[in-house]
């Protein structure tokens, strides 16, 4: 009997082991919650910054085209002649030049004067720019202008007496613009007054910076005429 109970429990054990065993293999673990993150994208790069404007600055050898730079670039002399005609082909020589810049004196000349000037009249002519770069207005301004006028007579004996010079300047910017107060600038040397012949050829008018009219000379050489 002892033995039959013992086989009983023992039976009873074995299989509540067994179903304990199954019902902990049937269940599942617990699940634990897991959070997933997503970090943000990283920004773009900023893009590079714009090249600088190109630099209008005199040093890097550009232009501004709005910065206006005047220059002469027309010249006109008016001559009165007094009572002593200069006769034809007795020529007439006229330069100018900035007094600053002497090395330019032929920059606006005229040589080919052969015609009559008559007695009590006036004679206007041009001088021409030779094809040179025209003088900067800060020339002239700088120390003045000089108008040469030299004479060669035909025949020894003649004379040409002058009452008076003019001259006519115009001054425009690289645009073709005249200058806001000297566009058009008309000089009279009333002092340019004499007779000019065979021994005093010539006769040089010089103004200052703001070319009021300063002295005319009558000179017997070239020499003296451009120093």
């Amino acid at each position: 009997m002892k033995k039959v109970l013992f086989i009983s429990s023992l039976s009873t054990f074995i299989i509540s082991t067994a179903a304990s065993q199954v019902i902990q293999k049937s269940v599942p673990p617990p699940k634990q919650n897991v959070i997933i993150k997503t970090l943000p994208a990283a920004p773009p790069p900023p893009p590079p910054p714009a090249p600088p404007p190109p630099s209008t600055n005199k040093s890097t050898g550009t232009t501004n085209q709005n910065t206006p730079v005047y220059s002469l670039t027309s010249a006109r002399v008016i001559i009165k002649t007094g009572n002593d005609n200069k006769e034809f082909p007795s020529k007439v020589h006229a330069t100018l030049m900035a007094k600053s810049t002497p090395a330019n004196w032929r920059n606006y000349i005229q040589i080919n004067l052969g015609n009559e000037m008559r007695v009590n009249s006036e004679t206007e002519f041009g001088l021409d720019l030779e094809g040179r770069t025209p003088t900067p207005l800060e020339d002239y301004q700088r120390d003045g202008l000089k108008l040469s006028v030299s004479y060669e007579p035909n025949f020894f004996a003649d004379a040409w007496k002058i009452e008076n010079i003019s001259l006519i300047l115009e001054f425009k910017d690289q645009n073709g613009n005249l200058h806001p107060t000297l566009g058009r600038k008309t000089i009279s040397f009333s002092n340019a007054y004499g007779f000019l012949n065979n021994e005093y050829r010539y006769m040089q008018c010089v103004t200052d910076g703001t070319f009021s009219p300063l002295t005319a000379l009558i000179k017997k050489d070239l020499l003296n005429l451009h120093g």
